[in-house]
């Protein structure tokens, strides 16, 4: 998996070069699917992981990676499934259309498509379609946010992780969100149709973007609000970039309450 670093600022190449060696040694370790097609579009793919012994009906944690709707791919966020793999869940980094051929919040029908195809088939790869998580970062978390809160397929998601999302969308620009879409909510708080099974966490940086934390606590206290599962964790000396720390540290608090969440 070539990266060229080229020409970035050396703090980027830097946390690209960690991905990289990151995601190296998570395929080196586990048995994997690369781009596997879930739609007929490039960006529609997904890629599976297993835990080292053969899993049999394990729970599955999808990650949606971030990038503003414009960049990103799932095979630079494979090492988020690290501690979860460790503990016997299945792990699968989902892809999605961009800007410019899809802006938010249509790209919930990718992940919605995504999910029912992971329901149709986890199962041959030793997972449990009755036990799908939902998690993503910045873009990835205000994704999972929009289909875990809203989506119109019947229930599958039975947690969310929400990594350092911004969930009040009239800040975004018209380039990467869709106002006349039918989807379209200018707070998520205040639209939230139906709450997952299971539990919600919600994760911020101390020193992420503006929007984060408040959007967070305003989401925690929605869910709350319609009786859900909830609890927010601030991770402490992180920027936007490093607020996924506790999520991908197996003994991090953020993970610990995912273990818990899952039954891992």
């Amino acid at each position: 998996m070539a990266v060229d670093v080229t020409g970035l600022d050396p703090v980027v190449a830097a946390r690209r070069a960690d991905q990289r060696a990151r995601t190296e040694a998570l395929r080196a370790e586990y048995r994997h699917e690369l781009n596997v097609a879930y739609g007929d579009h490039p960006s529609q793919v997904l890629d599976i992981y297993q835990p080292g012994a053969t899993a049999t009906a394990a729970p599955v944690l999808v990650f949606l990676h971030g990038g503003g709707f414009r960049r990103g791919a799932p095979g630079f966020n494979a090492y988020h499934g690290a501690p979860y793999l460790e503990r016997g869940s299945v792990f699968v980094s989902m892809g999605y259309r961009l800007v410019p051929d899809l802006r938010f919040p249509d790209t919930v029908e990718d992940v919605e498509c995504g999910l029912q195809w992971l329901v149709d088939h986890v199962a041959e790869r030793g997972g449990d379609a009755r036990r799908i998580y939902l998690s993503g970062h910045s873009a990835g978390a205000m994704l999972a946010a929009a289909t875990g809160l809203r989506a119109t397929q019947p229930d599958v998601i039975h947690g969310l992780v929400l990594i350092s999302g911004m969930y009040d969308v009239t800040r975004h620009s018209d380039e990467t969100v869709n106002r006349a879409s039918p989807r379209y909510v200018p707070e998520l708080w205040e639209a939230i149709e139906r709450i997952p099974t299971g539990h919600t966490v919600i994760v911020g940086g101390d020193h992420d973007l503006p929007a984060v934390l408040p959007d967070g606590e305003a989401l925690l206290a929605a869910i709350q609000a319609r009786g859900g599962s909830a609890e927010m964790f601030v991770e402490p000396d992180a920027d936007h970039f490093q607020a996924n720390r506790g999520f991908i540290t197996s003994d991090g608090a953020v993970a610990q309450a995912v273990y818990r969440m899952m039954s891992l």
